[in-house]
């Protein structure tokens, strides 16, 4: 799919823009720290506050994995109110989570001659890639999102920006949340989303190292889930029925998470309580969830503010001030200005407001 987008302000845009940035940053570790945000952040911030209108009217090509799921929508929503802040026109080349479709269309736009790319890997090591064979040479300034790329932890250099949440220290502080809460000795399980995908090898790397630190917990099983609440309700009620003494289910995103509340109620458990969950996302419905006491924790993500961040990080590069930095959603006012964690628990579920 390509189109030609042209951005629709939406209400309350400007608030989480000008959110005052003197409250403590949330760590990776879910700990609050009295410190400021990082110097990219800051600078991303403050521009955006300023609201300064760009000297011309850019054009951008959005090089994104995928439109069609809900965080990829609420991503695309991003971008859409940041194109109509700062006058930029987008368009979308969805390469539906294939790198060699993304390799066509990383080709087809350089022909096309955008100002600057807006690029979200379908998987880190093409991406790499097509960064350094064929957006690099372009000289034109890339903001990459979604996930780190290169091997690098989180920034490439060369890049205008890179703007993620979803990268290794991530998935170590949503295991260690949930492994922590083996207090004596656990039976565990996990349901992750695709095998093989980047998402995965992270969600994977840090359960390994997650049993290495908190030797409470047996993982009983770990399986993939595909995002999917049908699989997870699936492969839940058949660890259930092994393993009956499982107390603490891992689940890697809150729609998924859903298919594990319901296996432990029909297996006559009670969510929350007698299994714990600790799920990913901080959806609407996890937060829920979790003020509820079904979920005992959701760590947050942010797709509406990845975007338009990157947004307005790709209009700095194409204005001069290019933040060439690693910019942290961990540090974006949703989070700073609210639970001050990406650790949602039932004690501070009031103070996020979840916007997808």
């Amino acid at each position: 799919m390509r189109l030609w987008i042209k951005g629709k302000r939406r209400a309350g845009l400007a608030l989480i823009a000008a959110a005052a940035m003197a409250v403590p940053v949330a760590s990776m570790n879910g700990t609050s720290q009295a410190a400021d945000v990082s110097e990219a952040v800051k600078k991303v911030l403050d521009f955006d506050a300023a609201g300064a209108k760009p000297s011309k009217k850019y054009r951008v090509a959005y090089l994104t994995e995928c439109i069609q799921n809900p965080y990829c929508q609420t991503r695309l929503k991003g971008l859409e109110d940041a194109a109509a802040k700062y006058g930029f026109e987008f368009k979308i080349f969805d390469a539906n989570f294939n790198p060699a479709a993304q390799l066509k269309h990383v080709q087809n736009a350089i022909v096309e001659g955008f100002d600057g790319y807006l690029f979200a890997p379908a998987a880190a090591a093409p991406g790499c890639s097509m960064w350094n064979d064929h957006l690099k040479g372009t000289g034109k300034p890339v903001v990459s999102l979604d996930l780190p790329m290169c091997t690098d932890a989180d920034y490439t250099a060369g890049l205008a920006a890179t703007v993620t949440m979803q990268r290794q220290a991530y998935y170590n502080a949503h295991v260690d949340n949930a492994f922590a809460s083996c207090t004596k000795p656990c039976e565990a399980s996990a349901v992750g989303g695709f095998v093989g995908s980047d998402l995965f090898n992270f969600w994977e790397n840090a359960i390994k190292q997650g049993l290495e630190k908190y030797p409470n917990v047996k993982m009983v099983s770990d399986e993939p889930g595909n995002f999917d609440p049908r699989e997870a309700l699936k492969k839940t009620q058949n660890v259930l029925l092994a393993n009956p003494n499982i107390e603490l289910v891992l689940s890697s995103w809150d729609d998924m998470s859903r298919g594990v509340e319901q296996a432990i109620t029909a297996a006559g458990k009670k969510p929350g309580t007698d299994i714990r969950i600790y799920s990913i996302g901080g959806t609407k419905d996890g937060v829920e969830k979790v003020k509820a006491g079904i979920y005992n924790g959701t760590t947050v993500l942010l797709p509406y503010e990845e975007s338009y961040y990157a947004g307005v990080a790709l209009i700095m590069a194409l204005e001069g001030q290019a933040v060439n930095a690693y910019v942290g959603e961990a540090e974006m006012p949703r989070v700073t200005g609210g639970p001050g964690t990406i650790l949602i628990t039932k004690e501070n579920a009031d103070k996020l407001q979840p916007n997808y």
